[in-house]
């Protein structure tokens, strides 16, 4: 597609379109992209890890470590601590 009938802009009556170069955008775009999804996976890896550990970490007083439970949950995006019950224990022998 021409843009040729898109009168040029202050400071583009040179010819030059003023801005970074196609190689140079397509280069940062794809850096952000990648920078992104690595962010995403370190999230997912170790951030998200650490909300589970963070349950048996936080437990209360008197609850063994083989009673606790990280069930994960969509909304919002995370684990949720759940605590055996005397109940549970029962059931589970």
């Amino acid at each position: 597609m021409s843009w040729d009938w898109v009168p040029a802009r202050p400071g583009e009556e040179d010819g030059s379109d003023g801005g970074p170069t196609p190689a140079l955008r397509r280069a940062v775009t794809v850096l952000s992209v990648l920078l992104a999804a690595a962010l995403a996976v370190y999230w997912v890896s170790v951030g998200l890890r650490q909300q589970a550990d963070a349950c048996v970490a936080d437990r209360p007083d008197g609850v063994a470590i083989q009673d606790v439970d990280a069930r994960w949950r969509w909304v919002p995006p995370g684990y949720e601590c759940v605590y055996a019950t005397a109940e549970e224990d029962v059931a589970r022998a």
